[in-house]
Order: structure tokens, then sequence, then C-alpha cells
């Protein structure tokens, strides 16, 4: 009888996502996370992973390219001595006009298709229990999951959020006290695109395995899987970085600096700081911030344009400050004196430090429209 399993465990690729802010080049990253598809299955493949879990939003809608779809089928397809274990996710619920509702998926893909159920596999000693997304959005089962108290290892594959009180989400809610008491070895789960560590509630371990590879600048860093064994109350499970690229948000003072071409500089030295010589293959949002001579303000278009000759993907925002003497300018009679006068008035009566931070970065906005330059990011 086995004692133990071993599994890759991922979630939320949404592979199908427009990621129409990348502009053009929206498709070569729509091609980069269908590949990153393929790389899990690889690792499967070569370490001998028996169990394939995907916890929900494998697809970011069920309106997939077919040609997505089929690479899809094939990479699992390719893995026939791995199961591979669905959940729909609130992205990619089940319904009659979903992917998962093809009769073509190779034999060792199991889909879930109810809000809860659950698979045997008698010659792994394993039970797969799973919830999947009927609609957008769902009302949680977790008070319900309980795992059969036998000598088979138990599983939850679970999209869902992670709540203090089941009743207060919209997303399949899950508390750590039903993870507590549902009696499993180990809950996958979804919905999260952070990854968590392995944590543990009872005799359940449970985690967040997060997106495998980005697709925003909400997600950023290193992005992977949970690899490892799963037994009868207990894991070993390590994170393997599975991203093809980064994205990052990244500052830059550049005080002091007075030409274009040292503000590109500076990035360039900043950013093969920060993360080596692979640096310009990540997706960056760049905030140049730190004090300006009066009168300059750096070309933010003439700068993004030059980087983006080497650099996959880069915005900049300029979020710098004047270096001038905000008190003597409220002494002017001008326009932009009045406003500044006003703005400082504000200030000064703010009741916290986010309100003042708020009114101080809008001083600073208003200040740059006087100049005729005010930028805004993009995602």
């Amino acid at each position: 009888m086995n004692d133990r399993i071993k599994i890759l465990h991922c979630a939320d690729l949404h592979i199908g996502a427009e990621l129409s802010f990348l502009k053009n080049n929206a498709a070569s990253r729509q091609a980069e996370i269908l590949n990153t598809l393929k790389k899990i299955t690889r690792i499967c493949s070569g370490q001998g992973i028996e169990l394939l879990i995907i916890a929900g939003d494998l697809f970011d809608s069920n309106h997939i390219d077919s040609a997505a779809l089929t690479e899809v089928k094939n990479a699992f397809a390719a893995i026939p001595e791995t199961i591979v274990v669905i959940s729909a996710g609130n992205h990619d619920y089940f319904a009659v006009d979903s992917p998962y509702s093809d009769d073509d998926w190779s034999p060792n893909v199991n889909i879930i298709f109810k809000k809860y159920t659950s698979l045997e596999f008698p010659d792994k000693n394993l039970r797969i229990c799973g919830s999947s997304f009927l609609g957008s959005y769902q009302d949680g089962c977790g008070k319900a999951i309980k795992a059969p108290d036998d000598n088979m290892i138990n599983i939850l594959v679970y999209h869902g959020e992670l709540v203090k009180d089941e009743k207060t989400g919209r997303y399949n809610p899950i508390s750590v006290k039903d993870i507590e008491n549902s009696g499993f070895d180990y809950c996958a789960l979804g919905h999260f695109h952070g990854a968590t560590p392995v944590l543990k509630a009872g005799m359940t371990s449970y985690a967040y395995s997060g997106t495998p590879d980005g697709s925003g600048f909400d997600e950023c860093g290193k992005k992977g899987v949970y690899t490892g064994y799963v037994y009868k109350h207990r894991t070993e499970l390590a994170f393997v970085e599975t991203s093809s690229r980064t994205f990052e948000n990244v500052s830059v003072d550049i005080t002091s600096l007075t030409t274009n071409s040292k503000i590109i500089s500076r990035i360039y030295d900043t950013l093969k700081e920060k993360y080596g010589e692979g640096y310009t293959e990540n997706l960056y949002r760049i905030s140049l911030t730190g004090k300006t001579p009066d009168g300059f303000i750096p070309a933010v278009n003439q700068i993004s344009a030059e980087l983006e000759e080497k650099l996959f993907y880069v915005k900049v925002a300029n979020r710098t400050r004047p270096d001038i003497d905000i008190n003597i300018l409220a002494q002017d009679f001008s326009l932009k004196g009045i406003f500044v006068k006003k703005m400082l008035e504000k200030i000064n009566s703010c009741s916290s430090d986010d309100e003042k931070e708020q009114y101080e970065n809008a001083l600073y906005i208003g200040l740059k429209a006087f100049d005729g330059e005010v930028s805004f990011y993009e995602n």
C-alpha cells in the first residue's frame, strides 16, 4: 500500500488572458504563459510526478482559442503516467459551453464537474476531493467538507478565498477552521495569485501555490509551483520557480540629474544591480522619483522609447518633485501661487498621515499640470 504520493500543485495560469495593456507584446506573453504549462508538464515527466493538481483558473475564461486549447490537451496527453486533476475556478467555471465539457480530454485528465465531489485511485491509495465553480460567484462549502477517516491519502483541491468567516466571501470561501476540521492530509488551494508557505491547521497542511507565471504588475516577482510528497498527516513540499519572466515595479531616484540620457543610464544601472545580467528580460513599471531642478521635466516618452529598444516591456512615469521652496511659492500672487497656498492649507489641516500624503501628491501633480506635464500609470 502506498504511504505517499508525489504531487505538483499549481493554479491560476489564466491561459488566454488578453493582456491588452502589453500592446504589441501581448501575443508573445500569451504564448509564454502557455509554454509555462508545458514546462510544468515537463517537470511532471522528468520528476516522476504521480499527481498534477490544477486548483482552478487554468483558463482565463470559457472562451478559449481552439489552437491554444488543443495545445493544453496535448500537453496533458503527453504525460499519461501522471494523474491530472482540474478544478474549475471563477474565471473558467464549469458550464455547458466550457472547454471542460469537451469529451476529447486524454484518459489521465480528471475534471471536477460539481461544486463538490470525490475521486478515488485505489492503486495509488489516493482519494481526491474537489470543489469547482459553477458560475462566476459561489457560496463556500467548507463546513461540509470532510475526508473519510481511513488509511487512504486524502487531498482536497479547492479554488476559493481563505477567509476568517465563511459567510464573508463571494468566491467559494473556506476558513482555516474548516480546513482544520476537514481531516484532509493536504489542501491544494487556488484563487490568490501569491504563493503562501505550506501551512498547517490541525493535521491538515494547506497552501496557495500562486500563479506559475505573472500576468500583471500586481503579480510581481518570481512565480512557481509546489512539488513533493504528501503523506498521511504530513507533507514534504518545495517551491519550484516556473515563471518565464517577471513583472517588477521599480523606483529610480534621479535627484540632481538634468538630462534624459543620464536618467536612462541611471535606470539601466539600477535594473542591472537589482536583477542581474538578465534584467532585460523582465517587464518593468518604473517610477522616476526624487527632486529635479525647477523647470526641468524628464521626457518620459523619449526615455520609454529608448528603454524599449533594450527591455522586453517598460512603462515610465514621472513622480519626481521640483526642487523648489513651496512656502516661498505660496507667497506668489500668480495662479500657481494661489493654488499652492490653498493646498498647503489643506495639508496642514489633515487628520492623518495617509490623508496628508494624498494632498501632497495632489499638490505636486498640480504643479506639473501648470507646467503642462502629468503622467499616469497604465496596466
